[in-house]
């Protein structure tokens, strides 16, 4: 006699917090995730909050996301003042408020110089410090720039005579600075590497540079080789090895003029090696024209590269109709709020746990509000 054979029960996964926890370090690494995870019940939330396991998450994904960029506005108190802004869509969307500066004394005279590793540079050009801030914790720490590249009364001080990188070792936590310094009398460039392990600078080493030489832009981190590019009439790349702390100027191609008007740029290529960004070339020409509606209203000022993120291959171009923020691999850009008086552009990337057991702040309340809106429980 026929029958219907009954179908066996589902297999349950094992109840065990470590295949959970496997699961779970697969989320995407934007802001919400952790938030909308949390939700599910009392067990994920607690699995999530670990700082165990956002140390995991953080090493299983390695690359950040772009949370957003800092723009460099003019301060009237004699300095300048980051000023975030969020790129990514709501539930992810950083509130730029977040990520505001710390109040400091009037005219103290900061000025930007980069981001990476979600850490931003900053210069004090009164009390000759560096200034290593991590928005998302609000940690900050004023480290003196050795005796030896302060200036003296021969050589004023110029904000494009001082540079610097910083990185983070995303395992320890422990970062490095380096602190570069032209000097247009004597042509030479120094540089000295501070590491926050031990507390204390390196030697100071130096290299000859040539004439009329600035540091306007920020640095690209090539392997263990910080590059900057070198503002002069025969142009350049300074290179600092923070292994082997060593410093040399890689000569600029001769068909290749480096001027003020930012339009070449240093880039990190696909393979990881160095590369140069003239106008609009990397590896390949990108024809501005047909993919932004350009205007005869370019003449007014050149278009300028104005930043870009060396991890997601993004740049940033300031033109007279706007601002764009482009993604060289897939050419999708996004038209960014122009402001005139903006001297960078500095992309921000950095995994945002706040709330979940690391950082300073807890925005986890308006991440759980966006996460509830989109997914109701």
């Amino acid at each position: 006699m026929g029958g219907c054979r009954a179908s066996p029960a589902p297999t349950s996964l094992p109840d065990n917090d470590d295949i959970l926890l496997e699961i779970l370090l697969r989320l995407p690494p934007l802001p919400s995730s952790l938030p909308r995870a949390s939700l599910v019940c009392k067990r994920w939330r607690r699995l999530l909050s670990d700082p165990q396991f956002l140390r995991r998450f953080r090493a299983h994904h390695r690359k950040p996301p772009m949370l957003g960029f800092f723009f460099v506005d003019i301060d009237n108190d004699d300095g300048l003042i980051p000023v975030f802004t969020p790129t990514l869509a709501a539930p992810d969307r950083i509130p730029p408020a977040r990520f505001s500066f710390p109040n400091r004394p009037r005219r103290e005279g900061l000025f930007f110089r980069e981001c990476r590793h979600g850490l931003a540079l900053l210069f004090n050009r009164r009390k000759f410090e560096a200034v290593v801030w991590d928005p998302v914790t609000g940690f900050r720490l004023n480290i003196a720039i050795p005796l030896e590249m302060q200036r003296d009364d021969r050589h004023p001080f110029k904000c494009d005579m001082y540079n610097g990188a910083v990185m983070r070792n995303c395992c320890s936590g422990t970062f490095k600075v380096v602190t570069v310094l032209s000097n247009e009398l004597y042509k030479l460039a120094w540089a000295c590497l501070y590491d926050s392990e031990s507390g204390k600078w390196g030697n100071i080493i130096s290299t000859a540079v040539p004439p009329f030489t600035s540091l306007a832009q920020p640095s690209v981190l090539v392997g263990n080789a910080v590059c900057w590019l070198l503002h002069n009439r025969g142009g350049g790349v300074l290179r600092f090895d923070t292994d082997k702390q060593s410093l040399d100027v890689i000569q600029m191609p001769e068909d290749i003029h480096v001027t003020d008007d930012s339009r070449v740029d240093l880039l990190r290529t696909a393979d990881g090696g160095l590369g140069i960004a003239i106008f609009w070339v990397l590896q390949k020409t990108i024809q501005l024209d047909k993919l932004i509606s350009l205007t005869p209203l370019m003449e007014t000022r050149p278009t300028a590269i104005v930043g870009f993120d060396e991890d997601n291959n993004v740049i940033f171009l300031w033109t007279a109709i706007g601002v764009f923020m482009i993604q060289l691999e897939s050419m999708k850009f996004t038209t960014l709020p122009k402001d005139n008086w903006a001297r960078g552009y500095y992309p921000f990337t950095s995994f945002y746990t706040t709330g979940w057991g690391i950082g300073g702040g807890d925005d986890r309340s308006e991440m759980l509000n966006n996460a509830q809106a989109d997914f109701p429980v």
